[in-house]
């Protein structure tokens, strides 16, 4: 009757959240991305009468947002508390002290409520754009199924056969988010657990009883669903850009990973040279994340030389051991070349961090320093014991189906009885050294595995594309001409030159030739005391009424007309942004030089992506702002690259051809 009361509860609790969710969702006046899904792992230091061994906390977790401070996440974690040497001597009666205890483990499985308020309005990082961390603080309440089963020191024990009735979970954290991309996040924190339960570690002194707090340590990853460049997440709202035209690329997401290698056991024995090997089964859900599942088997060995009667089951008793480990685990790769920067070229390796979590069965062999000896010993319970798997990899690129990879795993493994050896309290944890390559599904030439699919060296091609199908945007050259800084020539006598000729000229033929040839029109002759740049002051009216045929040969580049308002803004670009300084320029946007800031922030994007953009104008009188990608004197290479852009940056980019006069 309390359990089916307290099923009702729970349902209740978590119907009223989610109703409580959409109704805010319902109101939104915005329709920015709220929800994201993570999975964290974390380890908890428990404030037990008898504390736990070093476990790991699994979570999975949804969020909403509800707007960019607050944010309602339901949660469910599953760990188990467990000692199995406490080193409590054996005794006959019991006196309800901690000393009774030679062993416990506890399962637990628990659904929570927790509320979330972002601190970066307090801190300001709201007003930054290029801010990338988000700290909050966090309280809940959960309920938690619990199913303990303890060892005496009097030989009696006792063990639940079923969970019984959930004890309620006080949480209060605090953390910070940390913005890998528009797709994930990384977070971290620390959790404080305040449970009704006397009994996770299976007793309640008598004397002075306490609860069984613990605080929880933990890390993970947020993937964020629905989220773009141009729409992040709510909480991430500040950090949206322009938004770009979708990528329309196909690329191949599966791909084998097999290696082989070295475990090294850490082990009192000993740790003989023997050989592993995986193989696993890996989608990429975009270029930054990976998921893996993954199948190992090998075997870890160790001897070592014995003297005297040494007791049962410490390492000194055990001569020899050979242990055959077969593990089925589920990983997490993060690309974290990918998510810092995109690489230059394929000669650079992606960097990969992984998590992971399994089940390792294993099965022995062992020779004992009294002669005995045991075979294909069982070491472990099906479905055999739980491994946590931190690990690095390295990927080199080799052709569009094969990639080289090598790493290390440690491997965290629940089980004191891999070497045989089972009086002392460590854990036999191994590493695993390993090289390999990846065979990648379903890539070619012309498609590319979503791991290197980085703009700057993707050989992605599309064949029905032409050159004459990529129009090259040319602009005239007389728009925007570069100007040199030449000497203002003053003539001897400024009121001839000002003056109109008597008979005009039949035909305007100064003004059809071409900017890049001069017009050849007599110089006066300077008096001896006269230099040509003797007077850089300019007339008192220069360009009154200039002759056409010297404007366009001679533009007065460094006198602004006289009806023109002075803009600072103009002259400081004249130190920041310089004329492109070759002919073929890639063009991807143009600003006013009004929009200095947001040319700026544009530019700082594309870094990011990996590209060495630059901004130019074209003279000192130009009011735009080009950004290009490339400025190059080979015209191939300028068209390759203005497909390359209009696939993966811009539609709309074209190529300025500059011609320097």
């Amino acid at each position: 009757m309390n359990n089916c009361y307290t099923k009702q509860n729970t349902l209740k609790f978590f119907s009223f959240l989610l109703i409580l969710g959409f109704s805010f969702n319902l109101f939104a006046q915005d329709r920015a991305p709220r929800l994201s899904v993570s999975a964290a792992l974390g380890i908890p230091a428990t404030m037990f009468s008898v504390n736990s061994k070093f476990i790991g906390i699994y979570t999975g977790a949804a969020r909403y947002s509800f707007n960019k401070s607050w944010s309602l996440e339901a949660k469910v974690t599953a760990h188990t508390f467990f000692n199995n040497a406490t080193g409590n001597p054996k005794k006959t009666s019991l006196d309800g002290t901690a000393s009774d205890i030679l062993t416990y483990r506890t399962p637990n499985y628990g659904l929570n409520g927790i509320v979330y308020y972002n601190l970066h309005k307090i801190f300001g990082l709201d007003k930054k754009p290029d801010a990338r961390f988000l700290p909050f603080v966090n309280f809940g309440i959960g309920l938690n199924w619990y199913k303990p089963s303890v060892g005496f020191a009097n030989g009696a024990g006792g063990s639940a056969t079923s969970f019984g009735k959930p004890y309620r979970d006080y949480q209060l954290g605090i953390g910070t988010r940390y913005y890998l991309n528009y797709l994930m996040d990384l977070y971290v924190g620390a959790e404080y657990h305040h449970v009704e339960s006397y009994f996770l570690d299976g007793i309640k002194e008598v004397n002075n009883p306490s609860l069984d707090t613990y605080m929880n340590f933990y890390a993970g990853l947020s993937v964020k669903l629905g989220a773009k460049k141009h729409a992040n997440l709510l909480d991430w709202s500040h950090k949206n850009v322009a938004k770009e035209a979708e990528n329309p690329k196909d690329y191949s997401r599966w791909a084998l990973d097999g290696t082989v290698g070295l475990p090294i056991l850490f082990s009192p024995v000993g740790n003989n040279l023997t050989g592993m090997f995986s193989l696993g089964l890996r989608n990429s859900f975009n270029k930054f994340l990976s998921g893996q599942f993954n199948f190992a088997y090998g075997t870890v060995s160790g001897d070592q030389s014995t003297t005297g009667n040494p007791k049962v089951g410490t390492p000194e008793y055990v001569r020899s051991f050979s242990t055959s480990l077969r593990q089925i685990s589920g990983r997490l790769l993060i690309n974290i070349r990918n998510v810092v920067t995109e690489p230059a070229n394929r000669m650079k390796w992606n960097h990969y961090a992984i998590i992971g979590a399994g089940f390792t069965k294993a099965t022995g062999d062992a020779t004992f320093a009294n002669g005995k000896s045991v075979s294909n010993a069982a070491l472990s319970l099906s479905p055999g014991f739980q491994t946590i798997i931190v690990g690095y990899a390295a990927r080199k690129y080799i052709n569009h189906q094969f990639d080289l990879i090598a790493g290390v795993d440690f491997n965290y493994n629940g089980s004191k009885w891999i070497d045989q050896v089972y009086a002392n309290s460590s854990l036999d944890n191994h590493l695993y050294f390993h090289s390999g390559v990846t065979y990648k599904i379903g890539t070619s030439k012309d498609r590319e595995h979503i791991d290197w699919s980085s703009a700057n060296y993707n050989n992605f091609k599309d064949k029905k594309t032409v050159l004459q199908q990529v129009p090259v945007i040319e602009k005239p050259v007389i728009e925007e001409p570069k100007i040199e800084a030449m000497p203002i020539v003053v003539e001897p006598n400024p009121v001839v030159e000002a003056a109109p000729a008597p008979t005009p000229a039949p035909t305007p033929t100064p003004i059809v030739e071409p900017v890049s040839t001069p017009i050849q029109t007599p110089a006066p002759t300077p008096t001896p005391t006269t230099s040509p740049v003797a007077r850089p002051t300019p007339t008192t009216s220069p360009v009154a009424r200039p002759r056409p045929a010297q404007a366009l040969a001679q533009p007065r580049a460094t006198e602004p007309a006289k009806n023109e308002p002075k803009n600072t803004k103009t002259n400081d670009l004249n130190n920041e942004v310089t004329p492109p300084p070759s002919k073929y320029n890639v063009i991807v946007g143009c600003y006013s030089i009004n929009k200095l800031a947001v040319a700026q922030y544009a530019q700082r994007s594309l870094v990011n992506k990996g590209f060495n953009p630059s901004l130019y104008r074209s003279s000192s009188n130009s009011r735009m702002l080009r950004l290009a990608i490339i400025s190059t004197d080979n015209r191939v290479e300028a068209i390759k690259i203005l497909r390359q852009a209009r696939k993966e940056i811009e539609p709309g980019s074209w190529l300025y051809i500059y011609n320097a006069q």
